[in-house]
């Protein structure tokens, strides 16, 4: 087979072409000018490596190289040397000179591209990540410039890229385009969508004097012009500095020179131009089946031509703009606090309706009933209490203060009085004994029924039926979480009052105790120094993408007992949410987080969560016993009262919170059962578009579908509100609606139980809730959703919106903790005591303030973050 594609063939496959290569043969082979060339195909690159027997060499190398960036760059180095010596066969370089004179000569500038297996796709653009090389002059040159290509799929760029994306090292391969090279007078990018607000009415296109590579690098600001997708016509006109140029040299390569000063303020395109380019960007879109393009291009003589193209990647879904944050109603207050503190993101329809509207009031009458508690909600407060806005959850926060509370409040504080002792004398058997048995036997019902056989009105009763009981299980974990508010509350004022001297914290005196999220970490452990007893079983695990490693175990002779060993974990664990909304997959219908934290803990072989956990025990019983001696009698008795409550809520108050969620696994079975059959019979789309359907649409779907007919109008419905929901994540909840308003009970400010800090967004020095002691200065890895698990970078502070027991293993990688969202006793404040890590909770707006990789300074002692970059 020979090795030399024509890029005149319409029709070739990414596995010998690459991306790059595909698109360009499509876009010649139908008539778009594109600059004539050959594609040097994967198989030269295969037998390369092969011939030199480089490819164990090479996993070795970048297996090693994995997780620290310089010994990334060192394997790269290491790589480039090895493709350096290494000799390309000789029939290959046969075929290669021929190509390269049968364009037009044998010194004829090219451009020598790089063409990846993996780059170039909708989801997945490589942009930047591999190397290509302009104005390259003869046969010695093209065959240096075509091993340095080969070996840029080895770059440290390439490999973490591939890691994240869970792309599998030992599957790639590299393909190499050689063309005519285009001495380019001005050159550029154009995007048939606008690419930061998805509008698909928009076209923008940059511009800049010389070779694009300028551009494509960020040396040079370059023009910018927003077009009208209709009429083509220019809407809005941005002259950028252009004080650079890159152009060919003489001999080899390129060189940046200095834009004259006039030059510079000149627009580097025409009306007209940029109405030609326009049009030839969505002929070029229309090619490729509508999907929006990112057009690289070059203008020589007045005339285009295309350099590349490929799938804009990330490309929201709708334009939001001029978004407001008011309630339904005038004059209601809203605060993000509560159970909401665990929804994240916009909900799902279904969610929001049977969870927040249906079941979570239902479950507040229940417990009211339970109770025996002389007062009905209506009395002082709006139903239902919890809402939505924008899709974002809020609790209720304004109150009827009228006669009818007037009238309520002596039989209120009376019934408060007389069982306030009973009350918290039964809140943890409650709890225990009560709300989670009832909880989980209902779980263990509805996961024994067969969904595959059970009838449409089974599989929604189930799933109301669910998430009626979440609801319910909720209300028995707040009455826990407020009696452990409460104890540590006074605790935490005890220690900081006048009372006791030195800066005594509560969370000082809570740490070291076991719980179910530490147990699965330490779980997680165990089968990570399982895998590191079994060499090859350790190489796997380092090497495979975490995407592959199910699969690529059952092919492992040693694979079965580690197989094994991870499905007896998610079988114990594998219900832990990573947003309470159902309509994101719990750890066993996604793993994918958990492996990447036992592919770090395999390569952190010392980690060792038990033996912190002891050491961080003995250090709180040494803190006790110094405190207890440095108190007077009556302080001392008031001490021990209080940290004898303390200690029994928080750790209970944990243990409540790990079984939040627990029936999602079920009802996500039936869910998506409902969502298969709505799908066969064409009501929607896609079986996971039944979360995007409301109860009531979803008994009239399956209604009709018991008459055998379809309802297709709630595809497209179902549709517009996941697209809605995609948008609205981009979007940043404010602690309260209306946004200026304050958390108030008639003329009591309760502002302090809010549970976000009002920061301002240029104050570089961020106020949150000290949660767990310490300090500590590093770079902050910012992860958003489950989604993002895979750019946790160990040894790094976390910065996220909110965290749920899933995600804890991410907790075990960190040095430190920042949130938007939670106080004293959230998740994470008792999770990163247990860690001891420095956290701040509630910060109100970290995750809109920082990226990924800005170092930051955590004071865990006063609460306060300090953007350093």
């Amino acid at each position: 087979m020979t090795t030399i594609i024509p890029l005149t063939i319409a029709e070739v496959s990414l596995a010998r072409a690459g991306g790059k290569g595909r698109s360009l043969a499509r876009l010649l082979s139908a008539g778009m000018p594109v600059p004539p060339g050959f594609i040097i195909a994967t198989d030269a690159y295969q037998e390369f490596i092969d011939a030199n027997k480089l490819q164990e060499v090479i996993l070795e190398i970048t297996a090693n190289g994995i997780g620290q960036l310089h010994a990334a760059d060192e394997a790269e180095a290491n790589i480039r040397a090895l493709f350096a010596a290494a000799d390309i066969p000789t029939k290959t370089e046969r075929d290669i000179k021929r190509a390269y004179a049968d364009l037009n000569g044998r010194r004829l500038a090219v451009a020598v591209r790089s063409s990846a297996t993996a780059e170039d796709l909708p989801d997945l653009s490589f942009a930047g990540q591999q190397d290509s090389y302009l104005n390259v002059r003869g046969e010695s040159a093209l065959l240096t410039a075509l091993r340095s290509c080969w070996s840029s799929l080895w770059n440290a760029r390439a490999i973490s890229y591939r890691e994240q994306k869970g792309i599998s090292h030992r599957d790639v391969a590299m393909a190499v385009v050689v063309q005519t090279m285009v001495p380019a007078d001005v050159a550029g990018i154009l995007f048939t969508a606008n690419p930061a607000t998805g509008d698909r009415s928009e076209i923008i296109i940059n511009a800049s004097f010389g070779l694009g590579e300028a551009i494509v690098s960020g040396q040079v600001t370059p023009d910018s012009y927003l077009l009208n997708r209709d009429d083509l016509e220019v809407k809005q006109t941005i002259i950028g500095t252009k004080d650079k140029m890159t152009v060919s040299m003489t001999g080899q390569g390129t060189t940046a020179l200095a834009v004259t000063e006039g030059k510079r303020k000149q627009s580097s395109l025409t009306d007209a131009m940029l109405n030609e380019l326009a049009a030839l960007g969505l002929k070029v879109e229309f090619l490729f089946e509508g999907i929006p393009q990112d057009i690289e291009w070059a203008l020589v003589n007045d005339k285009f031509y295309l350099l590349q193209s490929r799938p804009i990647t990330s490309l929201p879904n709708i334009v939001l703009s001029a978004v407001e944050w008011n309630p339904p109603t005038a004059g209601t207050k809203l605060i993000r606090r509560q159970v909401v503190e665990n929804m994240p993101e916009p909900l799902s329809p279904l969610f929001e309706d049977l969870y927040l509207l249906q079941g979570l009031d239902r479950s507040i009458d229940q417990m009211l009933m339970e109770f025996g508690m002389p007062f009905n909600l209506e009395e002082f407060m709006e139903r239902p209490m919890f809402l939505t806005v924008n899709g974002y959850a809020y609790c209720r926060a304004s109150y009827k203060l009228g006669w009818s509370l007037l009238r309520t409040m002596p039989k209120i504080l009376y019934w408060y009085v007389s069982n306030l002792k009973k009350l918290i004398r039964n809140l943890i058997p409650m709890w225990r004994d009560d709300g989670l048995p009832h909880y989980l036997e209902t779980v263990n019902h509805w996961r024994a029924v067969d969904r595959t056989s059970a009838a449409d009105e089974k599989l929604f009763c189930g799933i109301r039926t669910l998430a009626s009981a979440d609801a319910t299980y909720w209300f028995y974990i707040s009455f826990v979480m407020g009696a452990a508010k409460i104890t540590d509350g006074m605790l935490h004022y005890f220690l900081t009052s006048r009372v006791v001297r030195g800066e005594l914290t509560s969370g000082m005196f809570l740490q070291g105790f076991p719980s179910k999220t530490l147990q699965a970490q330490l779980e997680l452990e165990a089968i990570a120094r399982e895998v590191n007893t079994t060499t090859t079983l350790r190489e796997l695990l380092i090497q495979t993408p975490v995407t592959e490693l199910l699969q690529r175990l059952k092919q492992h002779r040693d694979g079965a007992s580690l197989q094994n060993n991870i499905q007896q974990y998610l079988e114990h664990y594998g219900h832990q949410i990573y947003n309470l909304d159902f309509v994101q997959p719990t750890q066993i219908e996604n793993p994918l987080p958990v492996l990447l934290s036992l592919k770090t803990l395999v390569k952190n072989a010392d980690y060792d969560t038990r033996k912190r956990q002891i050491q961080m025990a003995k250090e709180r019983e040494t803190l006790i016993d110094e405190t207890l001696q440095s108190l007077g009698p009556i302080r001392r008795s008031l001490f021990r009262k209080l940290l004898h409550w303390a200690q029994i809520y928080g750790p209970n108050r944990e243990e409540a919170l790990f079984y939040m969620g627990a029936a999602w696994p079920t009802l996500r079975g039936l869910a998506l059962e409902l969502g298969s059959r709505l799908a066969e019979i064409g009501t929607i789309d896609k079986p996971d578009k039944v979360f995007y359907l409301k109860s009531c649409e979803l008994i009239e779907a399956f209604t009709a579908r018991a008459r055998g007919q379809a309802l297709p109008e709630m595809a497209q419905l179902a549709t517009s509100r996941w697209e809605l929901r995609e948008a609205r994540k981009k979007l940043h909840p404010p602690p309260m609606v209306p946004e200026k308003s304050r958390f108030k009970f008639g003329p009591l400010d309760l502002s302090a139980l809010e549970t976000q800090k009002r920061n301002q967004h240029d104050n570089n020095m961020l106020e949150g809730f000290a949660v767990s002691p310490g300090k500590i200065t590093a770079s902050a890895s910012v992860i958003l959703s489950a989604a993002d698990f895979e750019k946790m970078e160990p040894n790094t502070i976390l910065v996220c919106a909110t965290t749920t027991p899933a995600w804890t293993p991410l907790l075990a990688q960190s040095l430190g903790l920042v949130t938007d969202i939670g106080g004293m006793l959230a998740h994470g404040s008792i999770v990163a005591r247990e860690y001891g890590i420095p956290a701040v909770m509630g910060t109100g707006n970290i995750t809109q303030r920082i990226v990924t990789g800005q170092k930051i300074m955590v004071d865990g002692d006063r609460g306060t973050v300090t953007i350093l970059d």
